[in-house]
């Protein structure tokens, strides 16, 4: 029994020996103060400094002596409460974003084929025509909102409806 005493100490003991010996010392006198004798020759020869034999008894009392102070709970606004939640699914949903979008640009192919930047442009006025060039000619871009997507020119004055 010593032997695994002192393995416990060392830290050299398996879970289900380490769980039996330590319910073993709730019950056995002796083994406890082994532990005690073992672990003060310890404090001796690590140089620990040694407490007087009653400081537990004196602590125990001093600390029941002590008065109990309660101190009524401040309850936080409504807004500090949702603050934090809301903060932090901000940075999660900024981060989601970014990583998507990061993702989404760095997945598209960098090269636009001739014919298929002729046939995005037919039909299309001069100024869309040379926005779908840009685009076009830009997509290598991952910042690019517009990156393989046909641009679509929009006017809402009506003086302008065709």
């Amino acid at each position: 029994m010593k032997e695994q005493l002192s393995a416990l100490i060392d830290c050299e003991l398996e879970a289900n020996d380490r769980d039996r010996l330590l319910g073993q010392l709730g019950v056995d006198g002796d083994l406890r103060q082994d532990w005690h004798d073992w672990h003060l020759v310890g404090d001796v020869m690590q140089e620990h400094p040694l407490l007087s034999p009653d400081f537990m008894k004196r602590f125990s009392e001093r600390l029941a002596a002590e008065p109990i102070v309660m101190v009524p709970v401040k309850r936080r606004s409504l807004l500090r409460r949702a603050l934090v939640p809301l903060s932090a699914a901000a940075s999660v949903a900024f981060v989601s974003v970014v990583g998507w979008q990061a993702y989404y640009g760095a997945s598209r192919g960098n090269a636009v084929p001739a014919v298929a930047l002729a046939q995005q442009t037919q039909g299309l006025d001069d100024e869309g025509a040379r926005i779908q060039g840009y685009l076009a000619a830009h997509r290598h871009d991952s910042g690019n909102p517009f990156a393989g997507r046909e641009f679509m020119q929009a006017s809402f004055d009506p003086s302008q409806a065709k």
